[in-house]
């Protein structure tokens, strides 16, 4: 018996992260083929339709609002846009959240600002971080300088922020990516796996 779940857990393995990666690329491909594909095969007819080009367009669109915002005209109307939703209660927070997310994740000018860091909270034990940018807020009287630590639970089931003084943080030598792939998993996705 324990041989059999053995096999059905290294089964499991094997096949449930393919299955939800696919699942995910293929929702992914589905909504923007159902939302740029539409009008595109309205617009050339369905003898040079060919299923994908949502796809393409959507990818085309996104490099090129990337061109258009580093621009200086571009970067006003984001600003604006930006500027009008901020004034909506429950929008911004939500916009505001999913931007900061992504100004996170996704590599960009300000790269070197965040920074994976591991912090000794108490005598030989120790949280792995990423730094988001300056504090906040101003906090204590000692008159140091603090930075944003967000501390993701494993399993993404939360996480906590820390104001904390750069003198107590040291940088580890590892990629967002990678930090983030060990924390959320607890370890086990952080390592290499000597069994493969």
């Amino acid at each position: 018996m324990k041989q059999l779940m053995s096999w059905l857990g290294k089964g499991m393995l094997a096949v449930v992260p393919a299955l939800v990666t696919l699942y995910a690329l293929v929702w992914l491909f589905s909504t923007l083929e159902g939302l740029l594909g539409v009008p595109l095969e309205a617009v050339f007819g369905q003898r040079v339709y060919v299923p994908g080009m949502g796809l393409l367009l959507a990818v085309g669109l996104l490099v090129g609002i990337g061109v258009l915002i580093d621009l200086y005209v571009g970067r006003l109307v984001v600003d604006a846009m930006e500027s009008m939703i901020d004034r909506v209660p429950v929008v911004k927070s939500i916009y505001g959240a999913v931007r900061d997310l992504l100004q996170f994740a996704i590599p960009g000018k300000d790269e070197e600002a965040r920074r994976v860091v591991a912090w000794e909270c108490k005598p030989g034990v120790w949280m792995v971080g990423f730094v988001t940018g300056p504090a906040f807020v101003t906090v204590g009287e000692d008159g140091l300088d603090r930075v944003s630590v967000y501390f993701p639970m494993s399993y993404q089931i939360g996480g906590y922020t820390f104001l904390l003084p750069e003198s107590e943080l040291t940088t580890l030598d590892m990629t967002v990516e990678d930090a983030m792939k060990g924390v959320l998993t607890a370890g086990v996705m952080g390592r290499e796996n000597p069994e493969r």
